[in-house]
């Protein structure tokens, strides 16, 4: 499995939410619909302005295929949000993963 990072900073806490609703309405149904999809986890601290989603695939080439789809995202919580700087973005394979009481390499 992989999985592509990314992290947004200096997030306007008020602009969070919002942000959040645009991505569930619009790019999560296309990220959804890419072969290869394996699910997606977006996490909020709101008092420190900060987010992060992260999206698993299950293998590199059908990661780096949803490449366009998740530039189109993080385009338009840009534009929304107005982050400080734009956002950091990472590739990563999945060496372990545990979700309650099961695990998966």
């Amino acid at each position: 499995m992989y999985a592509r990072m990314t992290k947004f900073v200096g997030l306007p806490p008020e602009r969070i939410d919002q942000a959040l609703e645009e991505f569930k309405e619009g790019q999560l149904g296309e990220l959804e619909g890419q072969e290869g999809f394996q699910g997606i986890m977006v996490l909020v601290d709101r008092p420190a302005g900060t987010a992060a989603a992260m999206s698993m695939w299950d293998s590199e080439a059908h990661m780096k295929a949803s490449e366009r789809t998740a530039e189109r995202a993080r385009e338009s919580a840009v534009a929304l949000a107005k982050p400080e700087r734009f956002p950091v973005v990472d590739h990563f394979e999945v060496v372990l993963q545990r979700m309650g009481d099961t695990a998966a390499v």
